[in-house]
Order: C-alpha cells, then sequence, then structure tokens
C-alpha cells in the first residue's frame, strides 16, 4: 500500500475537511443572506448583489462539493479533467463571494440598519477565512491525487 494508500487517505482527510468547510461556507452565506434581506426590507437596497445571491453561490458550493467527492473517488493518479473542474468553481464561487461582499461594502456606507453591528464587515471577514481553508485544502487534496499528470499544485488554487 505505502505512498498510494497514503496518498490516498490524505485526500480522504482532506475531502472529509472541506465539505466541512463548504457547509460552513452555507452557513455564512445564509447569515449574510439574512443581513441583504433586512437591508432590502428597510428599502436599503444592496442594489449591487448579484442576483442569484444567496442560493446560486449556495449550488455551486455544493457543486464543488459533489466535484470534490467524485475526484477522491476517481482515486490516484488520474486524469485531470476533474481537478480542473473543481478549480473553476472554486473559482466561481470565490467571484460570486467577492461580488456580494464588495455590493454590501459599498451599500453599506450609504445606510445602516439596525443589525447586529450595523455592518457586513464581520461576516464577510469569516467568509473570507473560511474559504482561504476551502482553497488551501483543496490544493492539497488535488495534489494528492492528480500527482504526475500534469496539474501542477499551484494550477490547483
Amino acid at each position: 500500500m505505502g505512498d498510494r494508500g497514503d496518498r490516498l487517505s490524505a485526500a480522504r482527510q482532506d475531502l472529509d475537511l472541506l465539505v466541512g468547510d463548504l457547509s460552513t461556507v452555507r452557513g455564512q452565506l445564509e447569515e449574510f443572506a439574512t443581513m441583504w434581506r433586512r437591508q432590502c426590507h428597510t428599502k436599503n437596497s444592496w442594489r449591487d448583489m448579484p442576483h442569484a445571491f444567496p442560493q446560486g453561490l449556495r449550488e455551486i458550493a455544493d457543486g464543488l462539493a459533489g466535484t470534490l467527492g467524485a475526484l477522491v473517488e476517481a482515486g490516484l493518479d488520474q486524469d485531470p479533467g476533474l481537478a480542473r473542474s473543481a478549480v473553476a468553481q472554486l473559482s466561481a464561487l470565490e467571484a460570486g463571494l467577492a461580488a456580494a461582499i464588495a455590493g454590501a461594502s459599498r451599500d453599506q456606507t450609504a445606510a445602516v440598519t439596525a443589525d447586529a453591528c450595523g455592518s457586513t464587515q464581520p461576516g464577510a471577514a469569516a467568509i473570507r477565512a473560511t474559504m482561504c481553508c476551502v482553497r488551501t485544502r483543496q490544493q492539497s487534496l488535488i495534489a494528492h491525487l492528480v500527482k504526475g499528470q500534469g496539474m501542477a499544485p499551484e494550477r490547483a488554487a
């Protein structure tokens, strides 16, 4: 078993952590969406918020979790196609989150409701921190599985 078994075991561990991180992101999106709905309700609409937020971002996170699961199931030294798909999905998730956070931050200067702290920044910081963990763990998972298949770890980001 040796190195191959160790790599597959490490990939499975990375997957478990990634699924947990993506679940955390989903919860953070719910909190962020609640703040957004409250802003809209009080007529302080965050006009730049993407139409697909938060459901579209939750769907991307779910799709990414599914792709990562399929990547682990495909085993070691596989074609990098699934890994590239996971990279693209993570990039789409990060871009959507960045747009949502930027839109909320711009409108936050204009009007603030009586939300918990009156700011989107703690939620945005939490999402960014979790996504940093997701990116790092995804890189690790891909490095374990596509070793020697032309998918350098930095491309896994």
